[in-house]
């Protein structure tokens, strides 16, 4: 094998090894404010805030 060719193929590898699938760290960040983003729409819609209103009358503090 020429030197060519064994830069071509050491080049033509290494994107691959260096590039992840994702991090749990990230997964993890994004299903939070997945989570955040769709509990903040919901419950702020009136009519779910009426039903939800007497269920948070019973925690102190809220």
């Amino acid at each position: 094998m020429s030197k060519l060719e064994q830069i071509l193929a050491s080049n033509a590898r290494s994107p691959a090894l260096k590039r992840k699938s994702g991090s749990g760290r990230a997964r993890l960040l994004l299903l939070i404010l997945t989570s955040l983003l769709i509990a903040f729409v919901f419950l702020t819609q009136p009519p779910v805030r009426n039903a939800v209103e007497p269920m948070l009358s019973h925690i102190p503090g809220l």
